[in-house]
């Protein structure tokens, strides 16, 4: 087991001054929240409200309550039980608008058939444990795209289906009954995402403030989220980013805690950087990690709460090991945080294109990761003393065609499935080897699309499912 003590980012007068910062944003500037209800809430509980400008100015010991009912008390020490297996666990989730084709280049946003394909895809592959809504169809009402999206799956594969974004309240219940039909689990939200965003600075705008507390009474889990822009959305600076990040999580628990103080509560941190040279939003730049890492952090030490800083955001264009480096760089934040892996889920040009390609990618890489933090045992078996002081004594040393090493290299050593570790094989070879490794990848994703044969359905599931879409597309489109 690997043991040890979280790193800190900042010292405790640093941390002080940030959490002074956020608390005075929370109650002199106070926050947007665009929904009558929640204001209501608050307005009960001491908080003054601005009913015009739809502005509450939070009551600090009503803060404090809520992060220490939903926290606990942490020392920042870290754990990591030991065990590794080859079948890493793969799935398709993100919401993706646009499928990113490699072999022509082509970006589009996705149609029908893309998700049915994708579905076909996770269906046929091993390395897809879980399908999921790894695209949003455009040819889809947004009203009822992620019902008519859940469908779809459900008539293409048997295997498990994931949630993911959602945008509009009123077809949650829908998916909560989808869900229930697909896992016979009663008020299943396994197709919610639980996970709400602040537009920055601090505004909680109606249709999101709207999801949030239809999430919470359906039992999701309280996890605000907060997507800080240095130099845009929040001040260049990165302690400014943190303060603002810091105060929108510790609205969101708040505003959790009055709906219901019971539910579990975590955060997603998903902050950037602006660069100035393009005005593009960076969201695996240096300081897009340390304000993520920071924040965090922060978090945990002071209100023992965990909240998980997004490091498989990429601001990558194209498949590759470019991609892939941006998001190994995330593990920058392994020593201060939970985080251990990156991001498989094909993610590119921050959130806006699912690439198969680099989603296959990603899994070989978190593999590699996998592999490390599944440590390894220590025993007569595996030191092998009596083994060694054979082989030292025999005239030819070769331990590769021992029973020991028959019988223990599949679990002792991590096998790349596309990575090249070949000998050099010459300047060409080598210098067309990642294109090469690509398109393998690429030809590896659609001929499962090719061969893909339809698995048994049970055809009544089938047939509720189709009847609540049917529903909901005749109530939700009006």
């Amino acid at each position: 087991m690997i043991r040890g003590t979280l790193w800190s980012l900042l010292d405790d007068a640093e941390v002080g001054k940030i959490e002074k910062a956020a608390f005075r944003l929370l109650t002199k500037a106070g926050a947007r929240i665009e929904h009558d209800g929640l204001l209501e809430l608050l307005e009960a509980a001491g908080c003054r409200i601005d009913r015009t400008g739809m502005r509450c100015y939070f009551k600090e010991d009503l803060v404090r309550e809520a992060v220490c009912r939903l926290g606990h008390a942490t020392d920042m020490r870290t754990e990591i039980k030991p065990g590794w297996t080859p079948e890493w666990s793969m799935r398709q989730w993100g919401n993706h608008p646009h499928l990113l084709d490699w072999a022509s280049g082509e970006r589009r946003l996705a149609t029908k058939q893309d998700v049915i394909d994708t579905a076909k895809m996770a269906h046929m592959l091993d390395e897809f444990k879980v399908a999921g809504r790894a695209l949003t169809c455009n040819e889809i009402d947004p009203r009822i795209e992620p019902l008519w999206t859940t469908l779809s799956i459900a008539k293409t594969t048997n295997k498990p289906i994931a949630g993911s974004e959602v945008y509009f309240d009123n077809y949650l219940d829908y998916l909560v009954r989808m869900g229930e039909i697909l896992n016979g689990v009663p008020n299943d939200i396994s197709l919610i995402s639980h996970c709400d965003f602040f537009i920055q600075p601090l505004i909680f705008e109606s249709q999101q403030a709207a999801c949030f507390v239809k999430k919470r009474q359906l039992g999701c889990p309280n996890w605000p989220g907060t997507m800080t822009v240095a130099g845009m959305s929040g001040p260049v600076t990165t302690a400014g980013v943190v303060a603002i990040s810091l105060a929108e999580l510790l609205a969101g628990w708040t505003l959790g805690y009055l709906l219901d103080p019971n539910l579990p509560a975590g955060g997603i941190i998903a902050t950037a950087s602006l660069d100035m040279r393009t005005l593009n939003a960076c969201f695996s730049s240096p300081e897009a990690i340390m304000q993520n890492v920071a924040t965090s952090n922060i978090v945990r030490r002071l209100y023992g709460l965990n909240t998980w800083p997004i490091t498989n955001y990429t601001d990558c264009k194209l498949p590759g090991l470019k991609a892939a480096f941006d998001k190994m760089f995330g593990l920058l934040s392994v020593p201060f945080c939970e985080v251990r892996g990156i991001g498989t889920d094909g993610l590119l040009s921050a959130g806006q294109d699912y690439s198969p390609v680099q989603h296959i990618l990603d899994n070989e890489m978190n593999k590699a990761i996998e592999r490390f933090w599944g440590h390894f045992e220590v025993n007569d078996d595996t030191l092998a003393v009596d083994l060694i002081e054979q082989m030292m004594q025999s005239p030819k040393t070769d331990f590769l065609n021992t029973d020991h090493t028959f019988a223990h290299y599949q679990k002792n050593l991590w096998q790349p499935q596309w990575l090249d570790r070949s000998l050099w094989r010459g300047a060409h070879e080598e210098k067309s080897e990642e294109t090469a490794m690509l398109g393998r990848i690429d030809k590896h994703c659609k001929d499962a699309i090719k061969r893909y044969e339809p698995p048994t359905m049970d055809m009544a599931k089938l047939k509720e499912l189709e009847a609540i879409y049917k529903d909901a597309e005749k109530r939700l489109l009006v």
